[in-house]
């Protein structure tokens, strides 16, 4: 990866954590701002050293901190009339405490950074360090009232006190930092000239070269209550494995980064929470307040784009082990791919390559008015499980890239302190069968399901039997599975309940595994047959709308139209797909303004040869 890609992919994912510390250190948001954009102004200047520091939020933290409690001006807090009170009270109560220890509560508690580290990073021992700890958890809980396993969501609160606080484009501060290291190359060749000059050296001399110690900028260890290492330079912290972090408002997507879904309208935070209130739904099709229950630690984000159109929910939790992080990876992924909401459809599914451990992506829509869509990204790092929802209303989603660049966002800002080498790839995604939706394997699911006509009611799904009889057969296919040799069978009914339609109304589906691929293939040139002779042996039906497909994965589908009487006719749209040595048919019995398109039933016949791959 190039520096500057590098340094923007750094720059982008940490920056926002540290202007919240800064913040929540000082309380005077102008202040934090300006030192921020400073000590990675530094950090470019340096980069050639500091990109190869293990931690290199460790090296800029402190940085940002001095500079900003330089700079501050007293309780500035108190006059920002627009705070809440809440954020007043907990900034209120950070600031009865003494120097050194605001800064090892907010170490510990806000930057999640070990004990032993935060001692290192102050310059003091750990036994000093956690008396420090101590004193100040119990004054802050003390001053609140508050119970002190509370404070660190008091304190990662605080992050809604930013609002919209805007930091410089990666490009302004790397331009800055080419321009600070141009001035300390120029100096320093000026007062080498000069010193050869009153010396007498010999005018060849090389002149001075560029400074490469990676360590902040000079004064920066004059801090106002707190101190840094005997070098001013933070040590280099050993790199935490993504398992051990807890995660923390610093470990999310900011309003930039989440404007990769949606680049017109600029985006706020609008809350960031530990999901331990209300019912703990925070998106469509969630089914529990967590995917892991027993998990160790869990955080929600909550975004808006100006004008309400577009929002995103990301959440982050943690497990006890990676094998509990990869059951609430399957489990986030089927609440979206077995989803049962009115209306809703699941569009389409990617598998997401070189972020995390293992990634994915579902395009889902609710088909009403106005149309809504939503981008499901979720991937797992270790034992920590990250997923972004978007919700786009009436207005077009952010395309596949971005929604994975997104994503790779998201896993950078997890394990971007242990710099693990997934972090640093570009994604790639590609498009893939849905995954399992946790109802019958190789049937059909309900989100897979189009809407009918303007009934607001949800399909539901009958359990999966054996086809004898087949269900799904008509007079025209005279499909029997279990006579032409397949060895099993399965079928399901899907109906809507309560939405006032005629009994004949409903989609059936049946699939039989034969002996092999060749035995499926006849079975389904038997069909074609059968269906191509069918107006020959009933006057009474007409077949329209043939469409067949050969490949791979060979489909064929018909519209059926029998008259019943002078005055009556019924329909049905039939299809069968091959995949491997299994066949599925579909068959759907429409009624007025209740009725699929061809193109819908089109794409349904090539979603049921999907489901098929999941029997192998």
């Amino acid at each position: 990866m190039h520096a500057e890609e590098s340094f923007d992919s750094f720059y982008l994912s940490t920056r926002r954590q540290v202007l919240h510390q800064a913040f929540a250190l000082t309380g005077d948001l102008s202040a934090a701002q300006s030192a921020v954009r400073d000590a990675y102004v530094a950090a470019w200047h340096h980069w050639r050293k500091v990109s190869r520091v293990e931690d290199r939020t460790a090296w800029v933290r402190p940085v940002a901190w001095n500079h900003a409690q330089r700079r501050h001006a007293g309780r500035i807090w108190h006059r920002n009339k627009g705070m809440s009170v809440e954020h007043l009270a907990v900034l209120d109560g950070l600031s009865k405490l003494s120097g050194p220890q605001r800064r090892m509560l907010l170490l510990v508690q806000l930057a999640a950074v070990p004990l032993p580290q935060a001692a290192r990073e102050l310059g003091i021992t750990q036994h000093l360090a956690e008396q420090h700890l101590q004193a100040a958890t119990a004054a802050l809980a003390v001053h609140l009232e508050a119970d002190s396993a509370s404070l660190r969501l008091r304190l990662l609160d605080l992050d809604g006190a930013l609002g919209d606080a805007v930091l410089p484009r990666a490009s302004i501060i790397r331009r800055a930092g080419r321009k600070r290291r141009q001035a300390h190359t120029v100096g320093a060749a000026v007062g080498a000239l000069a010193l050869a000059v009153v010396s007498g050296a010999a005018v060849h001399q090389p002149a001075a070269t560029e400074a490469t110690a990676a360590t902040p900028p000079a004064g920066a260890a004059a801090s106002a209550g707190a101190g840094t290492g005997p070098s001013g330079a933070p040590d280099a912290a050993a790199g935490q494995p993504v398992e051990e972090m807890l995660p923390t408002a610093e470990n999310m997507l900011d309003q930039d980064q989440i404007s990769r879904l949606g680049t017109d309208r600029p985006w706020r935070v609008v809350a960031t929470h530990g999901n331990t209130s209300g019912d703990g739904i925070n998106t469509v099709c969630q089914q529990s307040r967590f995917a892991d229950p027993d998990g160790a630690a869990a955080i929600v984000r909550t975004f808006e784009a100006r004008g309400g159109r577009r929002s995103a929910v990301q959440t982050v939790e943690v497990s006890k082990s990676a094998a509990q992080a990869a059951d609430a990876f399957d489990t986030t992924l089927g609440w979206y791919s077995g989803c049962r909401v009115a209306r809703l459809q699941l569009l389409d599914s990617y598998r997401v390559d070189n972020i995390g451990s293992e990634a994915s992506v579902l395009m889902m829509r609710v088909w009403d008015r106005p149309v809504t869509t939503y981008s499901v990204a979720i991937a797992r790092i270790g034992d920590v499980t990250t997923s972004t929802v978007g919700r786009y209303v009436g207005v077009s989603p952010a395309p596949p890239g971005q929604i994975t660049q997104s994503l790779a966002d998201s896993v950078a800002m997890l394990c971007g302190r242990s710099e693990a080498t997934d972090c640093a790839k570009r994604p790639e995604y590609t498009v893939v069968p849905p995954p399992p939706s946790g109802e019958e394997k190789g049937l059909l699911a309900v989100a897979d399901l189009p809407p009918v006509g303007s009934i607001e009611r949800p399909w539901v799904g009958t359990e999966a039997t054996r086809a004898r009889p087949n269900p799904s057969r008509t007079t025209c296919d005279r499909a029997d599975f279990a006579a032409a040799g397949a060895r099993r069978t399965r079928t399901r009914t899907f109906l809507i309940p309560q939405a006032k339609l005629p009994t004949r109304f409903g989609l059936s589906e049946t699939y039989g595994e034969f002996g092999s691929p060749r035995k499926a293939r006849a079975f389904l040139d038997q069909v074609r047959r059968s269906v191509a002779g069918c107006e020959d042996r009933d006057l009474a039906t007409s077949v329209t709308d043939a469409t067949s497909r050969g490949g791979r994965t060979p489909w064929s589908m018909w519209r059926l139209t029998t008259e019943v009487s002078e005055k009556e006719s019924i329909g049905f749209r039939v299809g069968f797909v091959a995949v491997g040595s299994t066949v599925a048919q579909l068959t759907f019995a429409p009624s007025t303004g209740a009725d699929m398109t061809g193109k819908q039933f089109e794409s349904l016949l090539g979603r049921a040869g999907d489901r098929l791959r999941e029997l192998g």
